[in-house]
């Protein structure tokens, strides 16, 4: 073997040792990855978390725990909405004792030829602050839980 084909091989093993060190990071990063990160509870942003979260598991009475009482003693539950749906906070505002925290909404609808039917909505919460507590006093249609009569919840 001439010193020519000894630098050819070893520089295709490096290469291909490289490419798999490449593809064990990846594989790490992708199974070592947590899901998504809990807000803190007292904050706005964790308690839209917690409430999107019980919304969209179905979960009705933890949600309405987490509105103002005016609206979580009227509350006449609604049937909740229809689809698979993903909350990404997007900004967050607070303002003494009220809060806007702004979400996009991806609502994803059974799989058509290219994959999930999917669409995104901007959404709002409002949030008051009763008794040093954070609770939400508008939520988007789509993660409504109580017919007010146009209240917005």
């Amino acid at each position: 073997m001439t010193d020519h084909d000894k630098r050819t091989r070893g520089v295709l093993i490096a290469l291909l040792g490289g490419v798999a060190l490449v593809i064990v990071i990846a594989l790490i990063a992708v199974f070592t990855r947590g899901g998504t990160a809990t807000l803190d509870p007292e904050s706005p942003e964790g308690v839209v978390q917690q409430y999107s979260q019980a919304v969209i598991e179905g979960d009705t009475r933890a949600a309405i725990e987490l509105l103002i009482p005016e609206i979580a003693e009227d509350c006449s539950r609604t049937g909740g909405g229809d689809g698979d749906h993903r909350v990404t906070l997007t900004e967050t505002t607070v303002d003494g004792d009220s809060a806007r925290v702004e979400v996009v909404i991806a609502t994803v609808y059974g799989s058509g030829p290219l994959g999930p039917d999917e669409y995104e909505t901007d959404g709002v919460f409002q949030l008051e602050q009763v008794g040093g507590q954070w609770l939400i006093a508008t939520s988007p249609w789509e993660l409504t839980v109580c017919d007010q009569s146009g209240a917005g919840l």
